[in-house]
């Protein structure tokens, strides 16, 4: 998959930057004080953004069945961007423009919870417990990074909002979202260096978790309270730099301790000179440092898609016994790596199912078996070989080996696994190694 510094297209659509230029005359905002944005609610945000295809790629990443998706993340993220709403991250460059909040958000996210993909956690522990936590800790990752910079929201801003007794007021994060403020809608002035608003407070984010997940959620992930209590510290600013969330997590806001700010006043009045202008006006930008673009990660949702259906189908066979596991012949093996598919065969099984045609399921397995690995779920051996070998010792008919691809943390996808099979030895390099 490209990197997200590989893509060159324009940030926002053309159509969005249009509309983002028409003021809007209906909130009350005096003349004078730049183009207005409305409060909208979640899907509209993220609609005018064209920020669908990140949540699609967000889902694939995480590896959660649509319907756990649906009831962990997605209120978390449309909370999150209810919040956050078309503000940009000041003193940036491309991410100045509007919608730069809740863009780098879900950039943060997606390229964490691909640095987590690489990770065996909780690091240490027995393979047992790490199967049985693998989802929680993906889970933690993808929480830190979409809510770790919202204390930072109103950074070198002020926004203010437009009220229905026609009467301009600053917004003050710490009161909550604007629309349970009332808001209609809302310009943003950028400040002089050194005079920053109040932050919000410290427990903001963590606040936000709670009142966006269900209660089920919330008691899952509290089974591991270290892990809790890392998440906590993380949100709040206060987590270990050498902790496994801090590493993970990219953010590039600024840090700074919640509360230590210079204080501006929630409610100041608006002086007839003060320059406020809209957020994606072109005195905005040119008040703003120039970085780097940055783009979410183009990943295609057919491709993921594909190597997905693979892993449901490998776990419903499993499950209804169609997929023999642990047998001499059989296409599944448990290690204590995780899990071994015979490869290419196991491949070749499942595209002889979905195509029917012999000839075409030989080019469809290779295309199977390549999405999967881009996946990065599999273990890889020294100098990045992908297919690892096992041996299986018979005292009356010698040995037989089994070449494939070991799925990590096969909890993921399939949660009740058989015994591990302790006649498979992994062979490195000519020589036996015990599993």
């Amino acid at each position: 998959m490209p990197q997200l510094e590989d893509r060159r297209e324009p940030y926002f659509g053309a159509d969005i930057g249009d509309r983002m230029q028409a003021p809007i005359e209906s909130c009350g905002m005096p003349s004078g004080l730049g183009a207005e944005q409305p409060v909208l609610a979640a899907q509209s945000l993220i609609d005018r953004l064209g920020l669908g295809n990140a949540i699609r790629c967000l889902r694939i990443k995480l590896a959660f069945p649509a319907e756990v998706f649906a009831l962990a993340a997605q209120p978390l993220i449309e909370g999150h961007a209810a919040f956050v709403q078309m503000l940009p991250v000041s003193g940036s460059g491309q991410l100045g423009l509007a919608g730069g909040q809740l863009h780098r958000a879900l950039a943060t996210a997606l390229r964490s919870l691909d640095r987590r993909r690489g990770q065996i956690l909780p690091r240490g522990a027995a393979p047992e417990v790490i199967g049985a936590q693998a989802h929680r800790w993906t889970y933690a990752v993808f929480v830190a990074a979409l809510l770790r910079d919202l204390p930072y929201v109103s950074n070198g801003m002020r926004v203010w909002m437009a009220m229905d007794t026609g009467v301009p007021r600053a917004w003050n994060p710490a009161a909550g979202s604007m629309r349970s403020c009332g808001a209609l809608g809302y310009v943003v002035e950028s400040l002089p260096p050194g005079v920053v608003p109040d932050p919000v407070d410290a427990a903001a984010a963590w606040e936000l978790f709670e009142r966006c997940v269900p209660a089920a959620i919330q008691d899952w992930l509290r089974e591991d309270p270290a892990l809790v209590a890392e998440l906590r510290a993380c949100l709040s600013g206060n987590a270990d730099p050498d902790g496994v969330l801090s590493e993970l997590v990219e953010s590039d806001a600024p840090r700074r301790p919640p509360g230590k700010a210079q204080a501006v006043s929630a409610t100041p009045v608006v002086p007839a000179a003060t320059p406020v202008v809209a957020v994606s006006s072109p005195e905005t930008q040119s008040v703003l440092a120039v970085d780097p673009p940055e783009f979410l990660e183009e990943v295609s949702p057919d491709e993921s898609a594909l190597a997905l259906q693979f892993m449901a189908w490998l776990r419903q066979g499993m499950l209804d016994g169609r997929l023999s596991v642990n047998e001499p012949d059989a296409l599944v093996h448990v290690v204590a790596e995780g899990l071994l598919l015979a490869s290419p065969r196991i491949f070749r099984e499942f595209a002889k199912q979905q195509v029917g045609v012999p000839e075409s399921a030989a080019d469809e397995a290779k295309r199977v078996q390549r999405e999967v690995l881009r996946e990065g779920w599999h273990l890889r051996a020294d100098r990045g070989v992908n297919i690892l070998c096992y041996e299986r010792k018979r005292s009356d008919r010698g040995s037989t080996r089994i070449k494939g691809i070991v799925i990590r943390e096969p909890q993921r996808f399939i949660q009740a696994l058989p015994a591990i099979d302790s006649a498979l030895v992994r062979v490195v390099e000519g020589a036996s190694v015990p599993t």
